[in-house]
């Protein structure tokens, strides 16, 4: 709406100055005021988000193991350089692959506690009032993320490991496993002798 308001500014401006008659000079200098204050509300809405307040909202979910429910384990995968990390997690056992965190916007922390959780804590842009609404609804900026944050509670017994040693993980159990099955042939075989 407020671009309508500028348009009907502008043309008003424009129609009082080029027909110079008696009074329309200052309908003409409050037309220029109106389309000014109009583009200083436009931009002061798309850079500083003018209208609008901050909305905050959390979600708690429990935490599974993101590879099996036997071992406690949070993967991530690096980016980069490995200082950015992308947190893969399970609220429950069923999912059969781990959610990836979002990256837009977004700062992830992980912590010790006593259970294993994840605490989402979302703000979004929202509308003050129906008039900035009616004003501004136009730019489509009505529920932007603004900044979300990952916080893993994790257990002192949980590994927080990187989804390749996680890997490097399976293969030596697997390993283990095999030599462990080994052994015990050998064991029975002896005791059949």
């Amino acid at each position: 709406m407020i671009l309508i308001i500028l348009i009907l500014a502008v043309i008003a401006f424009i129609y009082f100055n080029v027909i110079p008659k008696k009074g329309h000079m200052p309908i003409a200098i409050i037309s220029l005021i109106i389309a000014a204050l109009s583009i200083v509300g436009i931009v002061a809405h798309d850079y500083n988000h003018f209208g609008m307040k901050t909305q905050t909202t959390t979600v708690k979910k429990e935490l599974v193991s993101s590879a099996s429910p036997q071992l406690p384990i949070l993967l991530y995968q690096p980016l980069g350089n490995g200082a950015e990390k992308i947190y893969l997690y399970k609220t429950n056992n069923a999912a059969k692959k781990p959610t990836p965190i979002k990256t837009n916007k977004t700062h992830a922390s992980v912590k010790t506690a006593n259970k294993a959780s994840v605490t989402i804590k979302t703000e979004r842009y929202i509308f003050r009032n129906n008039i900035d609404k009616f004003l501004y609804d136009w730019f489509g900026h009505n529920n932007e993320l603004k900044h979300r944050e990952y916080t893993f509670n994790v257990p002192k017994n949980w590994k927080v490991l990187s989804v390749k040693e996680a890997k490097a993980l399976q293969k030596k159990m697997a390993k283990q496993a095999a030599l462990m099955k080994k052994m015990q042939q050998m064991k029975q075989a002896q005791m059949k002798k």
